[in-house]
């Protein structure tokens, strides 16, 4: 079964925005506009087949969450 795979977009440490993969510690991308920056995590999110983009505000706080993919064990509602 494949894991989700989580990016954060939040405030960089010295300005701009970077892109971090959750639970591995790397910067995917430092970036000096947030839209920049989500859209690399965005562009990275649709490469698994599971994952999730969080997006985070200046103050680090989580704003918006985006869902891409579907868990291989759930299935689908129709209804």
């Amino acid at each position: 079964m494949a894991e989700r795979v989580t990016y954060h977009v939040v405030p960089g440490k010295h300005g701009g925005w970077d892109v971090k993969q959750e639970n591995s510690g790397k910067t995917m991308g430092t970036l000096r506009s947030k839209t920049q920056a989500i859209l690399l995590g965005r562009d990275l999110a649709k490469t698994h087949e599971y994952s999730l983009l969080v997006i985070h505000g200046r103050e680090g706080q989580a704003e918006t969450q985006y869902n891409y993919g579907r868990h291989p064990g759930s299935k689908p509602n129709f209804g």
